[in-house]
C-alpha cells in the first residue's frame, strides 16, 4: 500500500490521511469561510467530506501522489490539506498536469503555514514528477493566487469550470 511520505517543516507535519482524520477533516469542509472560493463556496456535508478522505487515501495507492493531512507540530492540530490530485475535472480546456491544491483553517491564515506547507509539497514535487503540476484558482481568491505566484506558479489562461471562469496556472519543476 502506497503512503504519502510524512515530511516536516519547521512548524508542521504532513503525513497520510487516516481514516481517524474524518470529523477534522468534514469540520474543516463545512466551515463556510474555508470553502469560500471553492465548489461555488457551498459548506460540505460530512457524506462528501468522507468521499474526499477516501479520494485522498485512494490517490496515494492508485496514482502515488495525493494529499497530506497537516497538522501544527506544537499543538496537533489538524489544520488543513495540502497536495496533488488528478480528478479528471470537466474542464474547458483539460488540466494537463497533476493539480496542486491547498486548504488551511481560516482560524491558521496569515501565520505563513500555508507559505510553508506548500514549499514542502513543491520540494516534493520536484523530485516526484518528471514534469510541471498546474492549479485553478478563483479570481477572487488573493491570498491563493498570491501563494502559488510566490512558489513559481505561472498564469496560462482561463478554464470554465462549473460554468464559471477560473485561473489555470502551471509550474516548472525546480531542480
Amino acid at each position: 500500500m502506497t503512503q504519502a511520505p510524512c515530511l516536516e517543516t519547521e512548524r508542521l507535519v504532513l503525513r497520510h490521511f487516516t481514516l481517524d482524520d474524518f470529523e477534522a477533516l468534514a469540520a474543516c469542509w463545512a466551515d463556510p469561510e474555508m470553502v469560500k472560493y471553492i465548489g461555488g463556496g457551498q459548506p460540505q456535508s460530512a457524506e462528501m467530506s468522507w468521499g474526499r478522505l477516501l479520494r485522498y487515501i485512494g490517490h496515494w495507492q492508485a496514482l502515488g501522489y495525493g494529499y497530506w493531512a497537516v497538522f501544527e507540530k506544537e499543538t496537533q492540530r489538524y489544520i488543513g490539506s495540502v497536495g496533488f490530485q488528478d480528478l479528471h475535472r470537466d474542464l474547458t480546456p483539460p488540466l494537463e498536469y497533476p493539480e496542486a491544491g491547498w486548504t488551511l483553517l481560516p482560524a491558521v491564515h496569515g501565520k505563513g503555514y500555508a507559505k510553508e506547507a506548500v514549499g514542502a509539497i513543491m520540494q516534493w514535487a520536484d523530485k516526484a514528477f518528471a514534469g510541471p503540476v498546474c492549479c485553478i484558482i478563483d479570481d477572487g481568491n488573493q491570498r491563493s493566487l498570491h501563494l502559488a505566484a510566490r512558489h513559481g506558479f505561472q498564469f496560462q489562461h482561463y478554464v470554465t469550470y462549473h460554468g464559471k471562469q477560473v485561473r489555470m496556472l502551471v509550474r516548472q519543476p525546480q531542480l
